[in-house]
């Protein structure tokens, strides 16, 4: 594998970097393999949902070299584009929908939450879908797993509720009216009722992620709450 180019992007736990043309490099940081990860996404590939493909995977295991998306993230499509809020929800439902039709393969590790045979994302959300001409195209696989679809719902539904929202007051007050918007048309396509009876277990595991404020947990708890009046 040759030394990758200029540095694109930084995550949570990796780096993305340029690596000729139409390809990027994705590296751990934390020493975390990216061969599960990558094999899941060529899993995917080959039955035809919209993932970058993967070309190669360093012999350490801790980098992967993988299709460039020329697009941006659905976050910032919808920004520059408010007018489509509510049909983003529905491509977002859509992509939840057309995932969990897949069976999970033998070897894909179990769900941190609930039960089932579904492949599951566990972080689909607008920051990782890609907008492109062609179509949405789903990143980040470091969580997938297989277990039961309301679960990777309900936690899409919990993420997006729950989000900081940036201060300032104009701004607040412009993004939560867009947040209901986009989260309700996204709720909307499901069983609102059966996602709710899993917003409990869903919530009791996500509050254990570090990288979630305190402002965020208690927005989730009081998700769970108002869920459980409702019933």
């Amino acid at each position: 594998m040759k030394p990758p180019g200029r540095l694109l992007a930084a995550g949570r736990d990796a780096d993305i970097f340029e690596y000729g043309p139409g390809l990027v490099l994705r590296r751990s940081r934390e020493g975390r393999s990216v061969v599960g990860e990558a094999r899941v996404m060529q899993y995917l590939s080959a039955l035809g949902f919209p993932v970058p493909a993967v070309e190669e995977v360093s012999d350490d295991g801790l980098s992967m070299v993988m299709e460039r998306v020329n697009g941006t993230d659905m976050v910032a499509h919808m920004t520059k584009r408010p007018w489509t809020i509510a049909r983003q929800g529905r491509v977002l439902a859509d992509l939840h929908r057309r995932l969990h039709e897949l069976d999970a393969p033998d070897w894909l590790r179990a769900s941190p939450v609930g039960r089932g045979d579904r492949l599951l994302h566990l972080d689909l959300h607008p920051l990782n879908v890609m907008v492109t001409k062609s179509g949405p195209v789903v990143i980040d696989w470091t969580g997938a797993c297989r277990g039961d679809p309301l679960v990777d719902t309900a936690l899409a539904w919990v993420l997006m509720a729950s989000g900081e929202v940036p201060s300032g007051r104009v701004l607040a007050r412009v993004l939560a009216v867009a947040r209901k918007v986009l989260v309700n048309a996204f709720v909307s396509s499901f069983d609102r009722h059966a996602l709710e009876a899993h917003l409990g277990e869903v919530v009791a595991w996500k509050v254990t992620d570090p990288h979630m404020s305190e402002a965020e947990q208690a927005r989730m708890w009081a998700m769970v709450e108002r869920a459980s009046r409702g019933r």
